[in-house]
Formats: C-alpha cells, sequence, structure tokens
C-alpha cells in the first residue's frame, strides 16, 4: 500500500529549483526531484509511512554525502507553509551551516509558484517568520562541550536537527527535548546524522528504535547512484575483480535482507577504490560510508575497548538466544524475608542468570556501590564470573537503581552464599563502606540467634565460604594488606586496562549484553577511562574488579592445578551424562536450598579481620 503522505511531498517538492553542478557546469537552477538520489527518496519514503503509522519522531542515521539535509530542508518548507502556526527550529552543529541552509530554504521559497509560495514576513540570522503564523528559529548547538540551551522558552512543535553526531552540547539536547509538544497534532521532530563515533547522537538512536512512538531509520552509502562506478570505466576494471572477498560477501547479504537492496559490482568497486586510495582509515570507513547501522558507530582514536568485536559479540547474542534466567528480589524486613521471583522480560529484571552454582566451581564477584566511585555511579552492580585457569566466564548480574545500601548487602550475602566458593571485590569509596557495616551486622544477629534459622535452615557460616580481596600497595615493600579495592587515578587505569586484556585475549566471556552496551560507551581521555556523557559504567567496573580478584588469587592457583576451561567442561560434561539431572531450576536452588534446605555445611573458611571491620 502506497503511502497517503508521499504524494503531497512529491507534489509540492516538484515545484522547487537547486542550484546543481551535477547536470552541468552552471550555477542554473534544476528541478529538484531530477537531481534526487535513491538515498532522498527512501529518506522521504522512510517519512512519509511513518506518519501514516502516527509517528511524529524521527531519527535518521546516514552515511556521508547523500544528500539528506537537502531533501530535509524540502520538507522543512513543505510542512511549514502546510500548516499554520508551527513553532520550529532548525538546528545545525555550525554557524556556516545555518548559513547555507537558510539561503537554501529561501531559494526553496522563492523557486514555489505564487500560490504556494509561503511569505516571508520576518528575515534574519535568528528567525524565518511566515505569514500564516509559522515561525523557524535558526540555532546553532555547536561542535565543543558547552552548557548551551536550545529552544528554552519555546514550546516546539517542529524541529529539524542535523549532524547531530557532532554537536558538543549534552545539555542542549536534553534542553531541546524538554521544549517539544507531545500532544499537538501537525507535530515533527527529524534528526539526521552521521554517526561520528557513539555519542549523543548514539543514544537518540537507541532511544529512538525502542520506542514504538519512534521511527529510526538506516540509509547506508549503497543507496546513492552516484556512488559507483561505469561498467566502462578504468576505475572499475581496476578495481573488480569478478568475486567479492568474505567480509563483502557478508555485507551484501545484511544489506539485502535488512534494506532490500542489492549491491551491485559497480558499488563494490567504487567501495573498495574509497577504502584503498581515499580513506585506508579503516574505522574512518566504516563511520563514513557504513554498510549497516551497526557498522556506522564506530569511534577513533577514543574508544577504550575494541568496538568491532563488541559489536559482534552483540549480534552473536541476539542471535544464538542464549539461555538467560531474569528474576527480581522482593526485599522483606530483613534477610531472611527475601523473595526471588522469575520475571518473563529482562527489562523487569534486577538479576540474571546464566548459569546455576557448580558445587565444584570457583567465583570472583566484583561489587560497585551506586555512588561510590562518582556521582555518576548511580545503580548497585554486581557482576559474578566463574574462574578457570586460562578464562573467566559471566554466570550472573545484578543491577539496580534503587539506592538503599542494605539491598547491595543482602544480594551480596545471597549469592556468595549460593555460589559459595567466592572471592569478593568491594570498591568500598563511600557507600562500600556502609555495605561492610550491613554485612557485618547481619553476620552479627545470625551468630547471635535473632533470627530463627531452624525453620529455614540457615547457617551462618554461609559468611565464611566468603573470601575477600587482599590489595597491596604495588610499590610497597612492606607486607601489608588491605581488605577490598578503594579507586584512585593510578589503580583504575591498572584494572581497566587488566579488564581489557583479558577481553581482547579472549579471556574475558561477557554473556550480558548492557555490560558490551556499556562497554562500547567506555572510553579513554588522556589518564581519564569512563563512560562518554550520560552513559553508565557501573558494569565495567564491576567487571573490573571481579578480574582483579581472578588475576591476583585465583588464577594461579588454577593454572598449577590445569583447571582450563576445556578440561574442566568436559569433565563435568561426563559427570552429568552419568548422574541425570536433579530438574532443580535456580529458584528452587537459590531460594529453597539456600534459604529453606541448607543440609550439607562446608567446611568453615575463618577470615575474621575482614568482618571485624579491617580494610581501609
Amino acid at each position: 500500500m502506497k503511502s497517503r503522505w508521499l504524494r503531497p511531498f512529491l507534489e509540492f517538492i516538484g515545484y522547487m529549483t537547486i542550484l546543481s553542478k551535477e547536470i552541468d557546469n552552471t550555477d542554473r537552477a534544476t528541478p529538484l526531484l531530477d537531481v534526487l538520489y535513491g538515498a532522498q527518496y527512501r529518506f522521504l519514503n522512510n517519512i512519509a509511512t511513518g506518519l501514516d503509522e502516527g509517528i511524529h519522531s524521527f531519527t535518521c542515521l546516514k552515511a556521508r554525502q547523500l544528500g539528506i539535509s537537502t531533501i530535509s530542508l524540502a520538507i522543512d518548507v513543505f510542512w511549514l507553509t502546510m500548516h499554520d502556526g508551527l513553532q520550529g527550529a532548525l538546528i545545525t552543529d555550525e554557524e556556516s551551516n545555518k548559513e547555507k541552509f537558510r539561503v537554501l530554504i529561501k531559494h526553496y521559497i522563492a523557486s514555489l509558484p505564487k500560490g504556494l509560495r509561503p511569505k516571508i514576513v520576518h528575515d534574519n540570522r535568528y528567525l524565518l517568520s511566515f505569514a500564516n503564523g509559522s515561525t523557524l528559529d535558526l540555532l546553532v548547538a555547536g561542535q565543543k562541550k558547552s552548557k548551551v540551551t536550545l529552544g528554552q522558552s519555546r514550546a516546539l512543535n517542529f524541529v529539524h536537527a542535523t549532524e547531530v553526531g557532532s554537536w558538543g552540547s549534552e545539555e542542549g539536547v536534553a534542553s531541546l527535548i524538554a521544549s517539544l509538544a507531545q500532544k499537538h497534532p501537525h507535530r515533527l521532530y527529524i534528526f539526521e546524522s552521521t554517526a561520528h563515533g557513539l555519542n549523543l547522537f548514539h543514544n537518540l538512536w537507541k532511544q529512538a528504535q525502542d520506542d514504538v512512538t519512534q521511527k529510526a531509520f538506516f540509509i547506508g552509502w549503497w543507496s546513492k547512484e552516484d556512488y559507483a562506478f561505469d561498467t566502462d570505466s578504468a576505475l572499475f576494471k581496476e578495481y573488480w575483480d569478478g568475486k567479492l572477498d568474505d567480509q563483502e560477501r557478508d555485507a551484501c547479504i545484511q544489506v539485502a535482507e535488512r534494506y532490500g537492496h542489492e549491491v551491485t559490482p559497480n558499488q563494490i568497486a567504487w567501495h573498495r577504490w574509497m577504502r584503498t586510495a581515499k580513506i585506508t582509515d579503516d574505522d574512518l570507513m566504516a563511520q563514513n560510508y557504513p554498510w549497516t547501522e551497526d557498522e556506522a558507530f564506530i569511534m577513533t582514536g577514543r574508544s577504550f575497548f575494541p568496538l568491532r568485536r563488541i559489536t559482534s559479540d552483540i549480534k552473536f547474542i541476539e542471535d544464538s538466544r542464549a539461555p538467560l534466567k531474569a528474576y527480581q528480589y522482593q526485599m522483606g524486613e530483613n534477610f531472611l524475608a527475601t523473595q526471588m521471583e522469575p520475571v518473563e522480560s529482562t527489562l523487569d529484571a534486577d538479576l540474571r542468570v546464566w548459569e546455576e552454582p557448580s558445587r565444584t566451581g570457583a567465583y570472583v564477584m566484583g561489587v560497585d556501590p551506586a555512588y561510590g566511585r562518582s556521582d555518576d555511579t548511580d545503580g548497585h552492580c554486581i557482576e559474578l564470573y566463574r574462574c578457570y585457569a586460562d578464562k573467566l566466564v559471566q554466570v550472573a548480574e545484578y543491577y539496580t537503581p534503587r539506592p538503599e545500601t542494605y539491598q547491595v548487602a543482602w544480594v551480596m550475602c545471597h549469592l556468595a552464599g549460593t555460589y559459595r566458593n567466592v572471592w569478593i571485590n568491594l570498591e568500598v569509596t563511600g557507600p562500600g563502606f556502609a555495605v561492610m557495616s550491613e554485612l557485618r551486622h547481619l553476620k552479627q544477629l545470625l551468630n547471635s540467634g535473632f533470627f530463627n534459622t531452624s525453620d529455614s535452615a540457615i547457617n551462618p557460616d554461609i559468611f565464611q565460604s566468603v573470601k575477600w580481596y587482599l590489595y597491596h600497595k604495588p610499590d610497597s615493600l612492606g607486607a601489608g594488606y588491605v581488605y577490598n579495592w578503594k579507586t584512585n587515578a593510578d589503580n583504575k587505569l591498572l584494572i581497566m586496562n587488566q579488564l581489557r586484556d583479558s577481553y581482547n585475549l579472549s579471556q574475558l566471556r561477557v554473556r550480558s549484553i548492557p555490560l558490551l552496551e556499556e562497554m562500547q560507551h567506555t572510553v579513554q581521555d588522556g589518564g581519564n577511562i569512563e563512560a562518554y556523557g550520560r552513559n553508565h559504567d557501573d558494569r565495567v567496573f564491576a567487571s573490573a574488579l571481579a578480574t582483579k580478584a581472578w588475576v591476583d588469587w585465583v588464577r594461579g592457583n588454577m593454572i598449577e592445578g590445569n583447571y582450563t576451561y576445556e578440561r574442566v567442561t568436559e569433565g563435568e560434561r561426563l559427570m552429568l551424562e552419568r548422574v541425570e539431572g536433579d530438574g532443580a531450576n535456580m529458584v528452587n536452588y537459590c531460594v529453597s536450598e539456600f534459604f529453606k534446605q541448607i543440609e550439607e555445611r562446608r567446611e568453615a573458611i575463618r577470615d575474621a579481620n575482614a568482618w571485624a571491620g579491617e580494610w581501609q
């Protein structure tokens, strides 16, 4: 079914002309429809079909120089002309683009026949207003970090934001979003940009993908006809050898399946020429001329983790649909009253579990409390990994924005008691001290008989299965150790680099997409490593703490015992074949076994100093 909006768009635009050198070497006015690319038609069709579906907000991710700004400016004129009294804004990344676009808009208007041409009432560097009451503010976001506000004191119901990926002001974007009308029947918001890395535009793109009231769409380099060599040209003969390499073949398949476009040999030749003769940096080529939306968000220079591998891992997890159990804690009036319930959607979960506890397994736990390292760490996070001589495998992840300290303490106790042989590395800056105090208080209550543990079979010695990370200053000649971890600029660099090395060497098996997404947003600026902008790195840092515990206190003994991933998993597979399962699920194990039916009591591993509070 054809879009009811596409025909009015094309009819209106059909009257417009543009100054183009694509037809000849003069600046003569050419009918706009005569020079539109396939990329621009694709853009028009996405806007039109979205409007048919009642969508008013659009986010377009594009390759470079597809003419998207040109066609979207024509939509600006159409929308402001056809709807009276709109309050609009055209927002560019820099002043020169604002002036260029203002000139083009005025040219579009002048090229319309008198019956369609809107009368311009005011025309200055900051504003265009029309006789029908519609206005268009001309704003500049700027490319440098600043506190620029956009749309302040205006209730905007039309916005065209261009090259958002180059904007430097996150506060400006937040101000803009807050100013947008939500119910105006003729509201229209268009955000279009090349990727420019994992930045605020990437955040807008992800939000649009997740929001049913918005539409996110991608337009790749292959949608522009000019990005191809003629079959008879020398460049085509030089760069097309009659076959695709593996990467090109996979890219062509994805483009065909996801976007319905068959890439031609002529386009392949052009792309090879661009990436070998013009843009030799693979990341820059992927960022400026991406095959797919996944490839577009490549950030060069600042990204701390390898983005191509992260993107591949996310796709693998999504495609493989690896088993995942999701739960939500219901905190009671005390620790023993805590319940854990399964949930259908991971969006409702605060605990994700990939592997149930193994009685022979060794584990490390990294704990990053909310508001610990900085004000931006506003969620409690626990990452739990199973240890091998050559690998760390993620088995569980807890994350909650609820700020109560006792909650993360209880969950730590629960998971440590369930998985048993656990080394814990806790960030003790700020709330970390309160977490340790709550754990010590809980142990005292259990030991004093304050709780009736006979009904629940709770054993106070569950605390003794915990081993605490012992920190020793690298530049210290003494033998002294302190418990857990207190972050500073130097040791943060150390553990983050150890985490990256483990990931790069395939020693770290990550199963959490939210963790991988945090890794995508982690950047290095000089000696500082943290999440970009308003993104978070709680899961990343908790994983770094867990990795540090494995490197310092677990890996060495496992290497000596030859407890490699392959050897251990093969042994457990053979054991499972001999003893076919008992059918226990995670809820039964964690709740029934841990809270209700713990019969086997492991030999106590005394660590009294930790519970006595001797840490720094």
